[in-house]
């Protein structure tokens, strides 16, 4: 057992809800009275569009299941998503012709 695994506070096999966008776990899966999961919706935030609200053509939910499959698939405890780059093309154009890679 690794220590990534001994300092988790998830089993592989606990059901958990997982939040695609932070990639992280928001908690373990709640069952209703016939034994099924609950479906766990997304907190919403105020819509941009006023019209939005009233139109509920889809709801969406968080994903569930295992903590190993879900680590897997949504990269949970890993390593953090790589930043997109924050510099336009005319701060790198000039850096590039001042320091050539190749020289």
């Amino acid at each position: 057992m690794t220590d990534a695994q001994s300092t988790s506070q998830w089993q592989p096999e606990d059901l958990v809800y997982v939040d695609p966008d932070t990639n992280a776990v928001v908690g373990k899966v709640e069952w209703s009275n016939s034994g099924a999961p609950k479906q766990l919706p997304f907190v919403s935030m105020a819509p941009a569009d006023p019209r939005a609200e009233r139109r509920r053509s889809w709801r969406k939910y968080h994903p569930w299941g295992t903590y190993r499959a879900m680590k897997n698939a949504f990269k949970v405890d890993g390593k953090p998503h790589k930043k997109e780059p924050t510099k336009t093309l005319e701060q790198v154009i000039d850096v590039a012709l001042k320091e050539p890679y190749w020289d």
